[in-house]
């Protein structure tokens, strides 16, 4: 490759970067329905037509912001060796941490989901994997004796919901207040409910 190519290269990745940044950063202070390409093209400081060099429209932008957050949340979740109550705190934190780092965009994906049935196709192909890491490991567990018998997909659902929702309401909506309830205690109190829910507690 030339030099001039890939400086060229470089560039695009660059304004690419650039205008994905804008993105989320208009959605998370507009919400969906009041972002528009005009408003993220002005963010990023960058023609109109630029965007679309890079995006098929806005629901194509605000996949690709989701999918940018919801890599980074995946990575930062990734289970750990050891004691495992530890690891689900640990994986809990670093979940409510990403959640709270970009709390606009569930919002705006609430009013997503309600407007375009690709915005909702788009947010289950996300959350997906994140279901399927965990009914792998309630299945690898349960194969150590260290879960009891469960339903696998159905816990998976219902267990990653229920850290999904809390986060929602907490960080979203102060519900409960964050002046009540700090992360440490709700990252305690999600790791009992979740703990004491499959795993096969030792006898004292």
């Amino acid at each position: 490759m030339s030099d001039q190519a890939s400086k060229r290269k470089e560039k695009a990745a660059a304004t690419a970067e650039q205008l994905l940044v804008a993105a989320r950063d208009v959605f998370e202070t507009r919400g969906y329905q009041a972002t528009t390409v005009g408003a993220i093209t002005e963010a990023a400081n960058t023609a109109h037509g630029t965007f679309y060099l890079y995006f098929k429209n806005k629901e194509d932008a605000f996949a690709k912001v989701m999918a940018s957050v919801t890599a980074e949340m995946y990575r930062e979740t990734q289970p750990q060796e050891g004691d495992p109550r530890e690891a689900l705190a640990a994986s809990t934190r670093n979940f409510f941490e990403v959640f709270r780092a970009h709390r606009g965009l569930w919002r705006c994906l609430l009013e997503g989901l309600h407007t375009s049935p690709a915005i909702e196709g788009m947010w289950l192909d996300l959350r997906r994997p994140f279901v399927d890491r965990i009914a792998r490991d309630l299945k690898v567990l349960g194969s150590e004796g260290l879960v009891r018998p469960v339903d696998t997909d159905v816990a998976a659902h219902a267990l990653g919901s229920m850290v999904e929702w809390f986060a929602f309401t907490h960080f979203e909506l102060d519900e409960p207040s964050a002046d009540e309830v700090t992360i440490d205690r709700a990252v305690e109190t999600l790791t009992d409910l979740w703990y004491h829910s499959v795993f096969v507690i030792p006898p004292d």
